[in-house]
């Protein structure tokens, strides 16, 4: 078994036990229960400075133009499977770091896709090089590909036939039974990288609204997220329940993004690539997802803590992106 060098580990430590579940593409399952200590109080630093009052209401600015991951014809709700939506500076509410800054910067309104990660196939699954810096974590420390790192090519791609996106000829539906390294390359091919553990938990709950689902504080339901396998409807668990990203518009976050809650639990940066590598957002399915089974958290609540090369249903990605020096990020409504 080859050895994964441990980074950095996460910064968040949340009171909720979580049993975490690798599919492979044999229909063998692994699951690992995880216990997370509830008196664990870890501070999250400030990556970038940050305007202690951000502007509540905003209008996105949508850049997504010559990112190779997408060709014209790669539609998601009649736009860009690539549409990235800019989220401006701001704070939102840690229970255990209290007070968390992040910067501005930009997130993929949808999930990666399989049409987009098929791009990157086509284009020859390339990798950064060793050494290079392909994001940072919520501390603002940055993360170097690793020569021991490697991504997922041709067959490694194919998960459980009865949840695999990748062989649904669909390339809207969001890709799963995708590791963090491949999910690192896919993001770095497309001009971007991991969102941070923190970037991420801002955009789910609005910032300062610190809303316990990205819609607000409504009850879940299954017209908002994707959860309990009522995707298509009925509660029977099969590829079905797993629709084309953006397919739930009432779920739309703060600043437009689909899908946070529900769908895809998504890889963050967070841990670089160790062993206790986190993604967050809730699955489809019901482990750790939003689902009748467990109490209502809120959605940055929602977490599970695997091993890089960890390939699930459940698990997929998301790609955030810097802003220039000088980018436009929004305008205030008034």
């Amino acid at each position: 078994m080859r050895s994964i060098p441990t980074l950095f580990l996460c910064l968040s430590a949340l009171p909720l036990g979580i049993a975490c579940t690798t599919f492979e593409p044999g229909g063998n399952t692994t699951t690992t229960p995880v216990a997370i200590d509830p008196t664990a109080s870890k501070e999250v630093e400030v990556a970038r400075a940050a305007p202690e009052n951000a502007a509540p209401a905003l209008e996105p600015v949508r850049h997504d133009d010559g990112d190779p991951s997408c060709r014209a014809d790669d539609l998601c709700q009649g736009e860009s499977c690539c549409t990235r939506l800019s989220v401006p500076a701001g704070t939102y509410d840690d229970a255990h770091a209290g007070k968390v800054q992040v910067g501005a910067y930009s997130l993929d309104k949808y999930e990666l896709t399989v049409g987009r990660v098929r791009r990157w196939m086509e284009a020859g699954a390339p990798l950064p090089h060793a050494d290079d810096v392909i994001g940072r974590d919520s501390a603002g420390r940055e993360i170097r590909w690793a020569e021991s790192w490697h991504a997922q090519i041709g067959a490694a791609l194919v998960g459980w036939e009865r949840y695999d996106t990748w062989s649904a000829k669909d390339p809207s539906l969001p890709k799963n039974f995708i590791d963090w390294y491949t999910s690192a390359a896919v993001c770095h091919f497309a001009g971007g990288r991991l969102p941070t553990d923190a970037e991420w938990r801002y955009a789910a709950v609005g910032g300062d609204e610190n809303r316990e689902f990205p819609w607000g504080n409504e009850k879940q339901t299954p017209e908002r997220a994707i959860y309990n396998c009522m995707g298509d409807g009925d509660k029977s668990c099969s590829l079905a329940d797993i629709p084309a990203v953006g397919s739930r518009p009432l779920g739309a976050g703060r600043w437009g993004h689909m899908d946070l809650a529900g769908s895809m639990f998504e890889w963050t940066a967070d841990a670089a690539g160790g062993g206790d590598s986190v993604s967050r957002g809730g699955g489809f399915c019901y482990i750790g997802g939003v689902d009748r089974r467990m109490r209502q958290t809120s959605v940055a609540d929602k977490v599970r803590h695997d091993a890089p090369t960890t390939t699930s249903q459940m698990v997929g990605a998301r790609c955030a992106y810097d802003l220039e020096e000088g980018t436009h990020v929004a305008v205030a409504k008034r």
